[in-house]
């Protein structure tokens, strides 16, 4: 998104935990923000028209924390926001990204939100060490999914800042062209990655089990295994005409994004 906004020239600040360890172009202001610390909501949000609002996975609770962050951004001035929601969100009520948007909706903000499928990305990190031992064991069963590039919401995010009067009121479904299975997804990854990935069906409590028993937090956890079992009863199988209409471009496959990052599993090249 950082890079779709400056080229379209329009300024950008980073607001991060950690200023000074933030691996971001010279070019790019940084200040430092942290959704735990309210001190900081203010300070981060001075002077900005539009607003970028991203949920981190271990914040369940958002009233305290990125709905406030929300009221302290219209305090200062801010006009517009971005919410990097999920598919269903309108159908999930319980659900944290459902109450950010609903604040948003009864604040005094435009918003636009990006009701986005699961990301291509999580190749890249919670799938990660499973792809390379050669074992992606998920709950999902055969459930498809119609994985989604994150540069692909960037650029629709950039588009919303843009035209923020084109966008305000928005709720986009965004998907990846192609509905697969992790059957398929592992087959895709051994033929680009030359190494055997297999991907095993496992039972929604044995996985939830496992993530606890690697450190993972009780909500963490829980989310993460519904959002497989969503997947197992097809609630992500979906495939919106949106992000390409949206960008005048084809939605990137799961194809073209493990190709682009073979750097990440240790090659310099995808195979075929």
């Amino acid at each position: 998104m950082v890079r779709a906004l400056l080229a379209r020239g329009i300024p950008v600040r980073a607001a991060v935990r950690d200023p000074a360890a933030a691996t971001l172009p010279d070019t790019i202001e940084t200040v430092r923000f942290d959704f735990e610390d309210a001190r900081t909501f203010g300070p981060a949000a001075a002077g900005a028209r539009g607003i970028f609002l991203l949920r981190p996975t271990h914040i369940t609770k958002v009233g305290g924390t990125l709905v406030k962050a929300l009221g302290s951004a219209a305090a200062a001035g801010v006009e517009h926001c971005v919410f990097l929601s999920v598919a269903g969100a309108a159908r999930q009520p319980w659900i944290p990204h459902r109450k950010v948007e609903k604040a948003l909706e009864a604040s005094s903000l435009s918003w636009t939100f990006l009701r986005a499928n699961h990301f291509m990305q999580n190749m890249l990190g919670p799938y990660r060490e499973a792809i390379l031992s050669g074992r992606l064991a998920l709950p999902a069963g055969q459930g498809r999914v119609s994985f989604v590039d994150c540069a692909d919401l960037g650029e629709v995010a950039a588009l919303s800042f843009a035209d923020p009067a084109r966008h305000s009121g928005q709720a986009y479904h965004l998907t990846g062209p192609r509905a697969v299975s992790f059957s398929e997804l592992a087959a895709t990854l051994s033929n680009s990655l030359e190494r055997e990935v297999v991907y095993e069906p496992i039972g929604a409590f044995s996985y939830w089990r496992a993530l606890r028993r690697t450190g993972a937090p009780l909500p963490y956890a829980t989310i993460i295994t519904t959002l497989h079992v969503g997947v197992r009863r097809g609630v992500a199988a979906t495939v919106d005409p949106t992000l390409p209409r949206l960008l005048q471009r084809p939605a990137t496959t799961v194809e073209e994004f493990i190709d682009r990052n073979v750097a990440v599993f240790g090659l310099t090249a995808p195979a075929r």
